[in-house]
């Protein structure tokens, strides 16, 4: 073996030995516990969702700007969502021939007889005919909801909605808060505290 590559040879092992000592004494050496990783934190300015009694309110992270929306009220006098600014309004959308939202409109006026006042109402809009709408209404004993009608079927495309029930929490701003998709016991504990809550924030 010629010389230079025995020079070669040796430099080689003592490298390779002083990097096995390296090595070793690392792994001798205790082992400090990694930092702990911290949970990123959880999304600001996502929609909540609140269970009222089995339906959903989805609130959005900003309230939304609603187009102009125009119907008639009781006496056949044109109105419209304007009207209501200054106080907070649940929207809500219905029909005589839609089981679910014959359903659940007693406690709609049962909810509009308990917190109806200067600052919140209750506003259901059918897309019936006048007519029906207050035949319906007045089957149900309905003692506080108006019979707001929108029998040209304008609020469903103007608002972009495909079904109904679908319920909006409007505040006195005029723009929307968050919407319950299908019938809800408006009435009830959850619901009730939902209002309570929303009505008692700043504006």
């Amino acid at each position: 073996m010629r010389r230079s590559s025995q020079i070669a040879l040796v430099a080689a092992l003592v490298i390779g030995s002083a990097a096995l000592g390296f090595l070793l004494r690392q792994a001798q050496k205790p082992q400090e516990p990694a930092p702990a990783v911290s949970e990123a934190p959880s999304a600001s300015g996502a929609n909540t969702t609140t269970d009222l009694d089995g339906a959903k309110f989805v609130r959005w992270a900003q309230p939304r700007e609603l187009p102009h929306l125009a119907f008639n009220d009781e006496k056949g006098r044109l109105v419209s969502l304007k009207d209501f600014h200054g106080r907070m309004v649940l929207l809500n959308l219905w029909a005589t021939w839609c089981p679910p939202c014959r359903e659940e409109m007693p406690s709609l006026d049962r909810l509009n007889a308990k917190r109806r006042s200067a600052t919140f109402e209750v506003v259901a809009l059918s897309l019936d005919s006048p007519e029906k709408s207050q035949a319906f209404l007045r089957a149900i004993q309905a003692q506080t909801l108006r019979g707001y009608t929108d029998h040209q079927g304008g609020a469903l495309r103007t608002l972009g909605l495909v079904s109904v029930p679908t319920t909006l929490l409007i505040d006195a701003k005029g723009r929307e808060i968050g919407r319950t998709v299908g019938p809800a016991a408006w009435d009830g504990p959850a619901a009730l505290n939902l209002i309570d809550s929303i009505t008692k924030e700043p504006t």
